[in-house]
């Protein structure tokens, strides 16, 4: 009988996966909350992520929309699901000028396929992109014909 995944169920098993992915040191995410299928970061603004004008460049909120949904992912097919980032669409809404937060929420689950939403805020609650994204599991990636 095959064993059940370990999922992702608190702020601390988030915090670990983050502290042992070397893209994520970069970043600085914080945790804010975990539950099954939705998962909040918060990415603190760093003076390297603002371009002139003075506004967050976008492709900082599509790296914290991914990292949040892969861990939204994780609550439902477990720590090890070897699973990546098949499509991410992305609409930016207003310039971000600080620190941003994200809520990541799968809405469907299945064994290839798994999709969902990303809404990024800023610290006043105002929506600053929204992104869909689709993951798939690696190893229905490796059956593709190349």
């Amino acid at each position: 009988m095959e064993k059940p995944p370990l999922l992702l169920e608190t702020v601390e098993q988030a915090e670990g996966i983050l502290s042992n992915a070397p893209f994520a040191a970069i970043w600085n995410y914080q945790v804010r909350h975990v539950q099954t299928g939705k998962v909040e970061l918060a990415l603190p603004a760093q003076p390297q992520f603002y371009r002139p004008g003075g506004i967050v460049q976008g492709g900082c909120l599509m790296s914290l929309a991914d990292t949040a949904f892969w861990l939204a992912a994780m609550t439902e097919l477990g720590i090890d699901a070897p699973i990546v980032t098949l499509e991410m669409k992305t609409h930016f809404l207003r310039g971000a000028r600080g620190d941003v937060y994200c809520r990541a929420e799968v809405m469907k689950s299945g064994r290839r396929v798994t999709y969902g939403t990303a809404t990024i805020s800023d610290g006043e609650g105002r929506t600053l992109s929204h992104h869909t994204l689709t993951y798939i599991g690696a190893e229905a990636v490796a059956a593709l014909p190349i």
